[in-house]
């Protein structure tokens, strides 16, 4: 066999060769590290009968592997100094790359049934350790199963996940200000379902290697101000049904709620970290205890989305509102306690 001969991914099918989450993206990543690990060998992407790369094949390729050649191969004709299956590539070690001597006949060609099998895994895995209870058992199934739709669209991208949520937050708002009564209760669900919508995109930037520190910045002001909203709104609408000292009470957890965000983004910018409200959170759970663990859980949005939810659905607007108050009052104590001496990260302390 030529010492040239190339390395190649195969699939069964045109269409699984052209396929999102599971094909392209990870044969894609798969071609850089072949390449890394098989310098003296080519990388091909080979289909029994030969195929066409689609435009969406050709520019993820140029995004996740830049400056690879794309070299479209009929499988049944080629000689290959090894094979790899396309649904494997993502799962394979250094090690593996480095040793590949399968036979064609050995190595399951990617369809496109297994690739849909090895996106709900690769979905599934998109969660993130530091999950809240409430996102971890309900969120978080919920988001994931809605990711998984949504990535059948060739054209989706992280930031319409992002203004979606964003527009429920704006929906929500509107319901909350002149909505009344009913749109109270309507604003608390469509606030659930905003912290719901909200795990989906970066739930596609991870699945498709789309994560950049500029989507992850416009989901947290979208995050902080749909939060800010729900808590001015439902103040602004129990005041105006004649709870004045509950509605003034939200307001001054509102106005609190906003100095604290602030603090916090203006402090990861001097950390010269990406543009974060997470900062405490990271800090507080640094050295970690089961009451530490708690309090973090309950301040996380996950938690309070759907606290706020059962409460003014069981009538409970009021209470939710001075218990708002008192929690934001603690967390911006807290706040202030870390802040004389926050470390940047990687600074000893």
């Amino acid at each position: 066999m030529s010492a040239t001969a190339p390395l190649c991914i195969l699939f069964a099918s045109e269409r699984a060769a052209n396929s999102l989450v599971a094909g392209i993206p990870a044969a894609a990543r798969g071609m850089m590290q072949l390449h890394k690990s098989n310098a003296k060998h080519p990388v091909v992407i080979a289909v029994p009968g030969g195929w066409e790369p689609s435009s969406l094949c050709r520019s993820e390729l140029e995004r996740l592997a830049p400056g690879t050649v794309l070299h479209p191969t009929d499988s049944d004709i080629v000689e290959a100094a090894g094979w790899i299956g396309g649904a494997a590539v993502q799962s394979m070690t250094d090690d593996e790359m480095r040793n590949i001597a399968d036979s064609w006949t050995d190595v399951v060609a990617a369809d496109v049934a297994g690739l849909n099998q090895a996106a709900h895994r690769i979905v599934a895995s998109t969660g993130k350790p530091g999950d809240g209870i409430v996102s971890r058992h309900l969120n978080r199934p919920i988001s994931q199963a809605i990711t998984r739709i949504v990535l059948r669209w060739p054209g989706a991208r992280p930031w319409h996940a992002t203004l979606a949520a964003g527009l429920v937050g704006l929906i929500m708002l509107a319901c909350l200000l002149f909505g009344g009564a009913a749109g109270l209760l309507a604003g608390a669900a469509l606030f659930q379902l905003a912290s719901i919508i909200d795990g989906v995109d970066g739930e596609m930037a991870r699945a498709t290697f789309r994560s950049s520190a500029r989507g992850a910045m416009m989901d947290s002001l979208t995050d902080a101000a749909t939060n800010l909203g729900f808590v001015g709104g439902v103040s602004y609408n129990v005041y105006m049904n004649g709870d004045q000292s509950a509605g003034l009470a939200g307001a001054l957890a509102c106005l609190i709620l906003a100095n604290g965000s602030a603090m916090l983004g203006w402090q990861s910018r001097r950390d010269d970290a990406n543009f974060t409200f997470d900062g405490l959170k990271h800090r507080f759970g640094a050295r970690p205890s089961r009451i530490r663990q708690w309090l973090t859980w309950i301040a996380m949005r996950d938690f309070y989305a759907f606290a706020a939810f059962v409460m003014i659905m069981l009538g409970g607007a009021t209470l939710l509102l001075y218990a708002f108050a008192i929690i934001t009052a603690g967390w911006f104590a807290v706040l202030c306690a870390f802040l004389p001496n926050w470390k940047k990260p990687g600074e000893s302390s």
